[in-house]
Formats: C-alpha cells, sequence, structure tokens
C-alpha cells in the first residue's frame, strides 16, 4: 500500500493533526482506514479519565474523511495541497464509550456513499483493537472552490 504523509492530506498541524496514520486507501471501493493513537501527549487528553472524552469521535471521522479526500486529490494530482473543508452535520451518530483509552489504538472506516467535488456524505465507523465497534455515524461534508473568498462572505 501507498505510504501517505498526514500533513500531505491535512490542512490540520499538530497539535489538532488528531489522525496519526493511514493504514489503507481503496479508491475502487472509495474506502479508507485510518489509525489514531491514544497517547498522554494528545491536546485532547484528560487525565481525570484516562484518555479522551468519545464527544470526539467526530472530529476522528472528519480527518479520517478528509484524509481520503486528500488522498483522491493526490491521485490526481501528486502536488495537490491539502483543502480546507467544513463538516455540515451529521446522521446517526453513536458513540459506544465514554473514553479513548491512554495506549490504546482505535481504527476510523470511512466509506464514500456521495462524493464530487465540493459536497460529500461519508459513512463511518470506529474501532477499538480488537475490532469492536466504538462509534459510528455518517457525516456530510463542504469543500469551497476557493477557501479565501468564501471566507470573506
Amino acid at each position: 500500500m501507498k505510504k501517505y504523509n498526514i500533513s500531505d492530506l491535512l490542512p490540520h498541524r499538530p497539535p489538532m493533526q488528531l489522525i496519526t496514520a493511514v493504514e489503507s486507501v481503496d479508491f475502487d471501493k472509495q474506502t479508507l482506514i485510518a489509525r489514531v493513537d491514544i497517547t498522554k501527549d494528545d491536546l485532547m487528553y484528560d487525565e481525570s479519565i484516562g484518555g479522551i472524552p468519545s464527544w470526539i469521535s467526530l472530529e476522528y471521522m472528519a480527518q479520517a474523511v478528509g484524509c481520503f479526500i486528500g488522498a483522491a486529490d493526490r491521485e490526481n494530482n501528486p502536488n495537490a495541497e491539502p483543502s480546507v473543508g467544513f463538516v455540515l452535520g451529521s446522521r446517526k451518530l453513536s458513540v459506544n464509550i465514554p473514553t479513548y483509552l491512554v495506549n490504546q489504538s482505535y481504527f476510523v472506516h470511512v466509506t464514500s456513499v456521495f462524493y464530487d467535488k465540493n459536497i460529500a456524505n461519508f459513512d463511518c465507523q470506529i474501532y477499538n483493537s480488537d475490532n469492536n465497534l466504538v462509534a459510528s455515524g455518517a457525516i456530510n461534508v463542504f469543500r469551497p472552490d476557493d477557501i479565501e473568498k468564501f471566507m470573506d462572505i
């Protein structure tokens, strides 16, 4: 599998770059699996719960979607820069754990349901290292053609 540098796919930079690695991408199936390694150094780490609150699930999903879109952009243009996108909303978001535990890895699976240049919908699941589902949902995202012009509105 092709190796990806997360900074080439997402406009986020540490400490807001929450995806650790892209494990796999399948453009034929329109899927990506990203890994998130939980450490005490994470920006969202909460010592009182021994990990990261599960409300971060949506951001893990959104960044995995961003990785898919960034990888697809680079497939078409190897010099493509990461672009800014926005989560428009989520549906059926379900989280089955209270905390992402420190020293654990979680795997974010995203599948494109609809994807064009500006609007996309993805089904998302997050699994722990035992392959147990810990979160799921669908997210809608928007990517403007020109972020500077869009932000001037």
